[in-house]
């Protein structure tokens, strides 16, 4: 009966992590709280896993990632991607920004580069966005401190009682990886890819909204006579009354008080309604919605998610109405402030004086324009942090010093020096994250202590039973690739790692291989938008729609697969 109970948890977590209704840490730190409640794990065991070394390497390494991210690295690269050949340019980006990930936090390279990329002068944005979180994602691989998704796989191996997993060990298969992927990349994107106008993409996929205000010269009269379908490059294309919307919009359509007039066009022309006597922009009430726009893409930790515009209070949390949205190309049916907001949709906001002193904006925001200029550290400074920073890897690599403890006391010099303030350490702590993890690797506990694991195992290997071990292997990595382009990376290494400990041990043989194929197979997300932070941060920016990943993710999750395969039974035997 307990294996049944726990087998269906974990099914309804993958479907509501699926579903994306509910935040990810909400749902770990839940179920892991039921394990709790029903003895099946104890609060000695939970609290330990909050000092999970791995863990522990995570959230220092991501703060001190803060400080990297503000070195002229990554400024200096930007410089050095492009030129006229979108070829060369390929490969100029999977060597830079492969190489860059491979020490730096991937977001963080993905979301410095995101400017440059887009104003870049040879070629469309729409050929880069994408093949850049690519080569960020394969840049991961190459080391332990590559993505978090490594870092969690070495938190697991640690609570099994296995040998840690060094600095280098997915190098082996890692560089293979980042070196195909690249030449992948650059003889398919330019072809699979969308050569996209922006700006005129925009016009068709910007959701804008202006209500009716009482007393509005408008009220009575029809559409045409208003003057509402001689906007340019902004149309009318349906009306919110009265909680029913009225769609198509005809020419002699009247319209009435509190109206809520729904836009589809430019952002950039959406001057021209706020300028219109009587009309109100959604959410500007009582603000100058002449002033210059801010442009934000949702964050995929953000406390938005699930919540409409109006349940959020985003007026009150950021000091800035939302008066448009970009969503990919699907339609809205709703009024704006009903909208349930997702990951990677794009807000358009009308900020107060406030907006940028508000301390909540880099964990609800990948990416926001208009926003003051990033605060980079000197020549001199960046060049002490870097040399500081990878003084620790070496160290590390040659196992002269505990990767740990160095990290421990850059984290101690960077704070002693004011590099990294008290304040940005309490703003950008990393909770969400610490309480997937910590969660994951209690229900990782529970699901091989209750044999839900090994019911997985079993049911992986019985569909390869006929290639024996090397079939079982193909099982792991495959339920693990499905599991990322289905919830995310992080998630899918929590699950995928019991099954994985458990299938070697019913076939008899190492772990390592079936261990490191859940470690590439949770970092292998090029088929959505959805399995990787880095993939939906250029979701927007590149006016992409969904089927643009698996036009170009398709071809490279096929090589990726193939490569890792051949490769971890060599270095990894079993």
């Amino acid at each position: 009966m307990e294996l049944i109970l726990v087998f269906a948890s974990i099914v309804l977590l993958l479907v509501l992590l699926a579903l994306g209704r509910i935040q990810a840490f909400k749902l770990f730190g839940g179920l892991v709280f039921i394990y709790y409640l029903a003895g099946l794990i104890s609060l000695e065991a939970l609290l330990a896993n909050l000092v999970n070394p791995a863990l522990v390497t995570l959230v220092i390494l991501l703060l001190i990632s803060f400080v990297l991210e503000r070195t002229n690295w990554i400024l200096l690269l930007s410089k050095l991607l492009f030129v006229k050949k979108l070829r060369s340019s390929y490969f100029r980006m999977g060597f830079l920004v492969g190489l860059s990930s491979a020490v730096l936090n991937n977001t963080a390279v993905v979301a410095t580069l995101l400017s440059s990329v887009k104003k870049n002068p040879h070629h469309a944005a729409s050929k880069l966005l994408i093949p850049l979180s690519y080569f960020a994602i394969l840049g991961g691989t190459l080391t332990l401190v590559g993505t978090s998704t490594n870092l969690i796989i070495n938190g697991f191996v640690v609570q099994a009682g296995l040998p840690a997993l060094g600095l280098f060990d997915f190098l082996y298969v890692g560089l293979p990886l980042l070196v195909v992927g690249t030449f992948v990349i650059a003889f398919t994107a330019r072809k699979l890819l969308p050569d996209l106008d922006l700006d005129s993409e925009a016009v068709a996929e910007y959701f804008i909204e202006a209500r009716v205000k009482p007393g509005s010269p408008v009220v009575g009269v029809t559409v045409e006579k208003a003057g509402l379908r001689e906007l340019g490059d902004i149309f009318l294309v349906q009306i919110y009354r009265d909680g029913q919307l009225i769609s198509p919009i005809g020419p002699q359509q009247i319209i009435e008080q509190n109206d809520r007039l729904q836009f589809s066009g430019d952002i950039k022309e959406a001057h021209k309604i706020a300028n219109m006597t009587g009309l109100e922009l959604a959410g500007t009430e009582g603000v100058d919605a002449k002033q210059n726009f801010v442009e934000v893409v949702l964050s995929h930790t953000s406390g938005l998610l699930g919540r409409t515009i109006k349940e959020a209070g985003f007026r009150n949390k950021f000091d800035a109405a939302v008066i448009a949205l970009h969503r990919g190309g699907h339609e809205i049916n709703t009024q704006l402030s009903s909208v349930v907001l997702q990951a990677g949709d794009t807000l358009v906001l009308v900020a107060g004086s406030d907006f940028y002193k508000r301390e909540n904006l880099k964990q609800n925001f990948y990416f926001y324009s208009e926003v003051k200029a990033f605060n980079y550290l000197s020549a001199e400074k960046s060049f002490w942090v870097g040399l500081s920073f990878i003084s620790v890897l070496c160290l590390a690599a040659f196992e002269v010093f505990p990767l740990l403890k160095g990290l421990l006391i850059l984290f101690a010099g960077l704070c002693v020096f004011k590099l990294l303030s008290f304040s940005e350490i309490k703003r950008r702590f990393p909770y969400e994250l610490v309480i997937i993890i910590a969660s994951a690797l209690g229900i990782a506990s529970v699901m091989m202590q209750t044999g839900v694991s090994a019911l997985i195992a079993e049911w992986v290997m019985s569909v390869f039973s006929a290639w024996g071990v090397m079939g079982a292997l193909i099982g792991v990595f495959l339920f693990t690739l499905v599991l990322t382009e289905l919830i995310t990376n992080n998630a899918s290494a929590a699950i995928g790692f019991p099954v994985a400990l458990a299938a070697s041990e019913l076939l008899g043989v190492s772990p390592w291989p079936f261990i490191m194929v859940v470690a590439y197979g949770a970092s292998a997300s090029f088929l959505t938008p959805y399995g990787y932070q880095t993939n939906l941060m250029v979701y927007a920016p590149g006016g992409y729609k969904f089927k643009h990943y698996v036009q170009a993710g398709l071809p490279l999750t096929l090589v990726y697969s193939v490569i890792v395969l051949l490769l971890v039974p060599v270095f990894f035997p079993f």
